[in-house]
């Protein structure tokens, strides 16, 4: 018999926060994992620094590494920190800088403002640090994650990160290349996305290609767009997200090959 694949969860907690929903989606991804027989390293709320998240990779070695909480292009962020980032260096920066490249000089301006002019201003903070700051402390670690699987549900982190990741030998990221949208109301109408989130990893860890089980994902998506087409509030969230989902690398990858 085969040695059940590792997969790692990383779960941030916050009141008051939209990670008060992605850690409920989380916690049901933890229980899905572990019914069909996966070893689950699952760090919550405090436990997802930089360090822990680091020692976890290197430890573990997962097969699948799924973040449910806050991203930004340049990294994935735990309760107070950078828990998977891409780092710049300073010549970099200063590449970039003097580029007679318009579109290089933009991305530098990206990076030192990641957010921009967004209409959620500081949706993806973590208080009074930046973790996007190029004068960020924490090492690019997201090379140690080669020839994983990383399954983000987070903004932005497709945008630069996951192609970084790529490059590093990461096997295939999927994220949102910009913001993750949900609705929160009284019907829990978030857990419509949230269920559409858990469709891919389930069918994943059932043995399905990154690519089979995006298709899944792509087809609940549209039941709920068609089904929900009057709601704007939910049809076009959920449109929103479907467009912004890059999968990036190979499609596919599968857990056990």
């Amino acid at each position: 018999m085969r040695e059940p694949a590792t997969i790692l969860i990383t779960i941030p907690l916050k009141k008051g926060d939209p990670t008060e929903y992605t850690s409920s989606w989380a916690e049901k991804a933890v229980k899905i994992a572990k019914s069909l027989g996966y070893k689950v390293i699952a760090l919550r709320g405090d436990e997802t620094t930089h360090t822990n998240v680091t020692e976890a990779i290197i430890k573990y070695r997962p097969m699948l590494m799924t973040h449910y909480g806050h991203g930004c292009p340049l990294s994935l962020q735990g309760q107070r920190e950078c828990i998977v980032s891409r780092k710049y260096s300073t010549d970099e920066l200063m590449c970039m800088a003097q580029s007679q490249n318009i579109e290089k000089r933009q991305k530098l301006l990206k990076i030192l403002n990641p957010l921009g002019q967004l209409s959620c201003p500081g949706i993806c903070s973590l208080g009074d640090s930046d973790p996007c700051s190029p004068y960020c402390t924490y090492d690019t670690n997201i090379g140690l994650l080669k020839g994983s699987i990383i399954i983000s549900v987070a903004c932005h982190s497709a945008a630069a990160l996951g192609m970084c990741g790529i490059k590093y030998g990461v096997k295939t990221y999927v994220g949102e290349d910009d913001l993750l949208m949900f609705p929160v109301d009284s019907m829990n109408s978030q857990d419509l996305f949230g269920q559409v989130q858990l469709v891919m990893l389930k069918e994943l860890l059932l043995g399905k290609s990154i690519g089979e089980a995006e298709r899944s994902m792509s087809e609940l998506e549209d039941s709920y767009i068609r089904k929900y087409k009057r709601v704007k509030y939910l049809a076009l969230p959920m449109l929103w997200n479907k467009i912004h989902r890059k999968v990036l690398g190979n499609k596919n990858a599968m857990i056990y090959e």
